[in-house]
């Protein structure tokens, strides 16, 4: 009775989410003017409105919070460790140094199609440094996976920063918006290029779910029921960096998200299993899309970037959640 009623609760929230989305902003829309809109009897202005400007906008909130959710879950899941986040494992970092450099010194052209794919290099460029940082010969190491991804988090921020006194004022200006977590992805082509890696990548990790609940049982028993640990954990890690890359890439350095959407879906569920891990995505479409509405409604004129929202309920959730595994 309790997951039926979850699930009523958040598909509801996604609903009214969607409506909220589409109907408020500079230009607001009665739920008529929107419904003359999905009918086609509207005006041509509230067409463009919705279809070419808030539609898109849209689903990459919802989609990049998919990601960004499911990323942390599959990173806490290998690591063994609730406080595992794609932005402390230095992926956003990454992501935000290579467009700095991109920007700054190759190009000026914020709407590019390459945009994107130079923040999936920084990113990967970021977690291999990672990887390899807090490896063993036989397993991947939780502790010093996180410590790791700190470490190289910091430096890379500190790279960026000193990067930024070479911008121009305009690249400047565009990164640190993306550094606070702006969505700037908001046309259709930023939608298919995050959807297709849900499309695969949701299904597959739902199909090994036996092996991730094997794996959240500790590595010991995980090798004792036949998994092949090192190469399980290098694929899903694998899978969880093209997640959070991707995601990154399109709607800016959000962190979080990874870190809280999957505790809320384990709390409701109870225990890790292909329920938790659809959970985990809805959650984590949910607090990105309803950061993306505050931040439009809280100034009157211009918005907060998502990433600050997320931030301002994620940081304290993280000490919360620090401090709790302490005792």
């Amino acid at each position: 009775m309790r997951k039926r009623l979850s699930w009523v609760i958040l598909a509801g929230l996604l609903v009214i989410g969607c409506l909220l989305s589409l109907t408020l902003g500079t230009l607001p829309l009665s739920l008529g003017d929107l419904f003359k809109v999905l009918t086609g009897e509207s005006t041509a202005a509230q067409q463009l409105i919705v279809f070419d400007f808030r539609m898109p906008r849209l689903l990459v909130s919802i989609l990049a919070g998919m990601g960004l959710a499911l990323s942390g879950y599959l990173f806490q899941t290998i690591t063994h460790n609730d406080l595992a986040d794609p932005g402390i494992l230095g992926i956003n970092a990454g992501a935000g140094l290579t467009v700095l450099v991109y920007l700054g010194f190759f190009a000026n052209n914020r709407a590019s199609w390459l945009l994107p794919l130079v923040a999936c290099v920084g990113s990967f460029m970021a977690a291999l440094l990672v990887y390899f940082c807090g490896r063993q010969a036989e397993k991947i190491v939780p502790n010093r996976l996180l410590l790791s991804g700190v470490a190289v988090n910091a430096g890379i921020s500190a790279l960026t920063l000193v990067g930024t006194i070479r911008a121009s004022e305009e690249s400047y200006t565009f990164v640190t918006s993306w550094l606070a977590g702006t969505i700037w992805g908001t046309t259709w082509n930023h939608v298919f290029l995050l959807l297709p890696w849900l499309i695969l990548l949701l299904p597959f990790i739902l199909l090994q779910g036996r092996t991730l609940k094997v794996l959240g049982l500790g590595d010991e028993i995980a090798i004792g029921l036949g998994v092949r640990l090192k190469a399980s954990q290098l694929m899903f890690l694998m899978i969880a960096l093209c997640l959070a890359a991707v995601s990154v890439s399109v709607a800016g350095s959000i962190s979080f998200i990874g870190l809280i959407a999957p505790h809320i879906a384990s709390n409701l569920v109870g225990k890790k299993n292909n329920y938790s891990i659809v959970m985990t995505a809805v959650i984590g479409s949910l607090l990105l899309l309803y950061s993306d509405i505050a931040g439009r409604l809280i100034l009157e004129n211009g918005e907060i970037a998502a990433g600050i929202i997320v931030s301002v309920i994620g940081a304290p959730y993280f000490v919360f959640q620090l401090l709790r595994n302490k005792q």
